[in-house]
């Protein structure tokens, strides 16, 4: 927590610190000035000074008013921004993920930290500025007003914040590991609950309705009955407060009034002391309430550290990067090798192949013969663990991300669309792209459908882009990789959603611009490949085979078979 808090600006604390010290001072003057309109109104009955200390109570009462609405103001702001200054350094980092480094944490607990999580560490800090400093300048201001108007009752607070300590000290024991158990049980529920929405479609189809609402029941109870278990513990400390108070109020007027029947004490003495005794309890009390919520925020703040503190497995090199040249365009994979963490085997091994501007390479094989790895290894979302991928003679490794990344345009495997429109997510592509540039990709992406669309280019866009099937949100996606005119087309597997004539169409179109790039595509289908100029086959993750689809077709014995399934599906 210390680490996290070192965020915030210190001169805004100092001076939100002066103005709580002085509105606690102005506001434990009260009991004395009151103790002195009754020692007064009793001893000589003088109206004019008992006018006059009700004046500078009021005046008193109305700047302690002024200055805890400045410091709470404050307060808020110091927390809002720490907030707001956690939340985007976990969305910088999360950004800056692999998807090796994603798979580590998984997507729910990422969302639950930058949510959840935060919001713990924003309300305990907007508590704490406050009540951490106010609390013990009203104790111990509430203490040095209390000795100095009675002496001979201070030994009351000697026997009641001991107790107040020992109370709490033994509840936070036992509720902080349960509040700890909490943060990792709302992860659970998050998780459950997420797959049960994006997964929607698939319960329904498997009529496992009944079994994914019991799989959330679960979780639902777990974390219920952990946050009751915890929150019972923490009950204990109200009564346990009271009962103490109880005590030192007793102890107080007992004694008080023995002394005030043998004349050692005035009767607005005791009312003040009273008062500051309170005022010490509540105190001591409030401190109690924070500790509350600090073993939650605790977790949360080693949570939050965790993700920041996560260095990204894909880097950018300290040293001076390499940048690449625009004038030439290449591409080149030199005895690459490629593996998960904890695989048994490589997903790809020593795959070598090179590809020049104009030129187009097919990669297709069967399922998981490591075409997709092909893919991401391109703009580096995956990291070569043995080998070198070039991009225009320059080791990927070598060049900025974000610069080896604008070279590239990259038609993912699932189509991924953006809530907002189809102008904005066209813009993805490109900031700055016209309507007429978008209309242009559109056409060449076989994306007539939009035409037909009320709002066109304003057309809303769902979350993920549901609101379209799975053929348009293709479309879509390709589109908005043509509008980026990169210098490398990656199309991984985006065909496959598109009936034969408009594949054959768009790859038709999409010829005239690709001239003076090169163009990867991944596919499964015969069809999309054949008019490549080079094929390379894959086979558990190796390469097989090399060459023109007649060539393949002549030479190539796994070509052969995927051709001849392929044409057997076809003719039943």
């Amino acid at each position: 927590m210390l680490r996290i808090w070192k965020l915030m600006d210190k001169k805004n604390l100092i001076k939100i610190f002066l103005l709580i010290l002085f509105e606690a001072t102005m506001f434990m003057l009260l009991p004395t000035l009151a103790s002195d309109i009754l020692n007064y109104s009793v001893v000589d009955g003088n109206p004019q000074t008992v006018w006059l200390i009700g004046i500078i109570m009021l005046i008193l009462n109305v700047l302690a008013l002024v200055l805890a609405f400045i410091s709470v103001k404050m307060s808020a702001k110091e927390s809002q921004g720490l907030g707001h200054k956690l939340r985007m350094d976990m969305f910088e980092r999360i950004m800056a993920f692999s998807q090796e480094d994603m798979a580590k944490f998984g997507t729910s607990t990422l969302i639950t930290r930058t949510t959840n999580d935060v919001m713990q560490i924003q309300l305990v800090t907007q508590m704490i500025i406050r009540l951490i400093i106010l609390s013990p300048v009203i104790m111990i201001v509430s203490v040095f007003f209390a000795y100095q108007r009675e002496s001979q009752l201070a030994w009351v607070f000697a026997i009641t914040l001991p107790l107040i300590l020992i109370v709490v000290g033994i509840i936070l024991y036992f509720a902080s590991p349960i509040f700890r158990s909490i943060q990792k049980k709302t992860d659970r529920l998050n998780k459950v609950f997420r797959e049960g929405l994006t997964g929607i479609r698939v319960i329904r189809a498997f009529n496992t309705t009944e079994y994914e609402e019991q799989r959330f029941d679960d979780a639902n109870i777990d974390f219920r009955n952990a946050s009751i278990k915890a929150n019972s513990i923490m009950a204990f400390m109200l009564p346990g407060m009271l009962l103490v108070m109880a005590v030192s109020n007793s102890l107080i007027f007992l004694n008080g009034a023995n002394l005030i029947s043998v004349g050692e004490m005035e009767v607005g003495n005791l009312i003040a002391f009273v008062q500051y005794g309170v005022q010490i309890l509540n105190s001591v009390l409030q401190v109690a309430f924070l500790l509350f919520f600090l073993p939650r925020a605790q977790v949360s703040a080693e949570r939050i550290l965790e993700v920041i503190d996560t260095e990204p497995s894909i880097e950018d090199l300290t040293k001076e990067v390499d940048v690449l040249d625009d004038k030439e365009v290449t591409l080149a994979f030199e005895h690459v090798d490629f593996g998960f963490p904890g695989a048994e085997r490589p997903a790809i091994e020593d795959i070598n192949f090179s590809a020049s501007k104009g030129e187009t390479i097919a990669i297709i094989g069967g399922t998981g013969s490591g075409k997709t790895t092909i893919a991401n290894l391109i703009p580096r979302l995956y990291e070569a663990s043995k080998g070198k991928v070039r991009v225009n003679g320059v080791n990927v490794k070598n060049v900025r991300q974000e610069e080896l990344r604008s070279k590239i345009g990259f038609a993912p495997q699932k189509a991924l669309l953006f809530s907002g429109t189809i102008r904005s997510n066209m813009q993805y592509g490109k900031n700055d792209a016209t309507d007429a540039e978008i209309w242009k990709a559109l056409e060449i992406a076989q994306a007539d459908f939009v035409k037909e669309l009320d709002d066109l280019l304003d057309a809303k866009v769902d979350q993920g882009g549901v609101n379209f099937s799975g053929g348009q949100r293709q479309r879509l996606s390709i589109a908005r990789t043509i509008i980026s005119q990169p210098d490398i087309f990656v199309f991984d597997d985006t065909f496959s959603a598109l009936d034969f004539k408009t594949d054959a169409n768009l790859r038709k179109a999409l010829k005239p611009i690709t001239r003076d790039a090169i163009t990867i595509i991944i596919a499964q289908r015969v069809n999309t490949v054949i008019d490549a100029d080079r094929i390379l086959v894959l086979e558990n993750g190796k390469i097989v085979g090399e060459g023109t689809h007649q060539s393949l077709l002549a030479e190539n014995a796994v070509y052969q078979d995927i051709v001849a399934s392929q044409m057997k599906g076809e003719n039943r």
